[in-house]
């Protein structure tokens, strides 16, 4: 949360002073949600609006670190951005402009490697999940360079029950899970969709946070839209698959 702040910090003062007399409505803005999954990447920075880095100033909280995602509150239009390595800032692993519609929600994924880098650029279409209902939208996706089409399962259910194949760069719409006091926990496994080989788990948890069960913690998956992205190499790569969770709201 703390870097999310900062990076609003930095945009407005790159887009606009933030002043009560010229903030701009909220009808003139769009969300970009960015995630590095280039693998081998150093810590990454921003460049937007074509403005230069200085690179000896950039603090450790406006660079986004690889696995991890960062929002951009960002003016509606034709946006020029680029995204470097902090540590090579000869060689951008990402640049284009990106035409965002005013009120929109997107998401940028800098994927590949850093040799190769790739992106996967969409614009969200979230879920509603009724007050009455407690659940969740959790969706899947394959961001790990040369791994064949993987499967996803819920531990201890039949290889694949939650997804049978998904390729590279492949993702899934969002499917409803149930988030009531009766579910502490998902534990989703990723395997070789042809071998059944598990590459990497993740377990959700506080599924049931603020229910009859633990009133007094706070709930960040109920009512929720997230992604489970594989990240990382096959074996033998440079960098270990694993998975990764982005909120999406």
């Amino acid at each position: 949360m703390k870097k999310r702040f900062i990076l609003l910090a930095a945009t407005c003062g790159s887009l606009f002073a933030c002043t009560k007399s010229n903030i701009l409505p909220s009808s003139t803005v769009a969300s970009l949600s960015f995630v590095n999954a280039t693998v081998g990447s150093s810590p990454v920075v921003y460049k937007l609006n074509n403005l230069n880095i200085n690179y000896s100033t950039v603090a450790s909280g406006n660079k986004i670190n690889y696995g991890a995602s960062s929002l951009f509150p960002l003016v509606a239009g034709n946006v020029p951005l680029a995204f470097s390595q902090s540590t090579d800032t000869l060689h951008t692993l990402f640049t284009g402009a990106l035409n965002l519609q005013s009120s929109g929600i997107y998401s940028l994924y800098l994927i590949g490697t850093a040799a190769q880098p790739d992106t996967v650029f969409m614009q969200e279409h979230l879920t509603h999940h009724a007050a009455t209902d407690s659940v969740a939208g959790i969706r899947f996706i394959n961001l790990s360079p040369g791994s064949n089409p993987v499967s996803v399962d819920i531990k201890g259910q039949a290889n694949g029950s939650e997804v049978s194949s998904l390729s590279y760069k492949g993702r899934t719409g969002f499917k409803i899970y149930k988030a009531d006091h009766t579910i502490p926990s998902y534990i989703f496994e990723f395997r070789d969709g042809a071998f059944g080989t598990l590459l990497a788990t993740f377990t959700l948890s506080g599924v049931n946070n603020a229910s009859s069960v633990s009133l007094t913690t706070t709930n960040v998956v109920r009512f929720h839209n997230m992604t489970l992205a594989l990240i990382g190499q096959p074996a033998g790569g440079i960098v270990a698959q694993k998975v990764i969770l982005i909120n999406n709201y």
